[in-house]
């Protein structure tokens, strides 16, 4: 017997107590609300009373929950005790913004926070006068272009 995409039913999935906590904007305010459990469909979450009397069904909401923002409505409320009611709240649309890079080129470039090294600025700096010692016309000037050919030869006869 096959089942078509549209007579399957949604099978909920509890969320853990420490995984629970969730914010709902009402009204401009975001309030501490605690999702029991989610679906493909919407989630169920436990609000207190005085929050649950200023959602009416069919208004919509946004629900921060895991890292993800949804823009929710009303679907279905269970008073479960004197100071909260369960809230069934439908997905209308995915508000997450996905950060991407400006350029490609700008995802080479490391996030972190970049301290200075300064023994690697110390061989960059003993580098740069190495390099500007053994150049031919500043070296000849200098008089350090001999010395630094004879350096070179004695390192490469001492290898052999």
């Amino acid at each position: 017997m096959t089942c078509e995409t549209n007579d399957r039913r949604a099978f909920r999935c509890c969320i853990a107590a420490e995984n629970s906590a969730a914010k709902l904007k009402v009204g401009g305010r975001l309030k501490n609300v605690c999702v029991l459990d989610t679906s493909r469909d919407g989630f169920c979450v436990q609000v207190p009373n005085r929050l649950a009397k200023r959602l009416a069904d069919g208004k919509h909401s946004v629900l921060h929950f895991a890292g993800e923002q949804w823009e929710v409505e009303v679907m279905s409320r269970y008073c479960d005790s004197e100071h909260y009611t369960n809230l069934g709240l439908a997905r209308i649309r995915e508000l997450t913004k996905i950060e991407m890079p400006s350029t490609w080129t700008l995802s080479f470039v490391p996030t972190g926070v970049a301290k200075p090294d300064p023994h690697f600025l110390t061989f960059l700096v003993l580098a740069f006068m190495t390099a500007a010692i053994c150049l031919p016309g500043i070296g000849d000037n200098l008089g350090t272009a001999p010395k630094v050919r004879h350096l070179i030869n004695s390192m490469i006869n001492w290898s052999r």
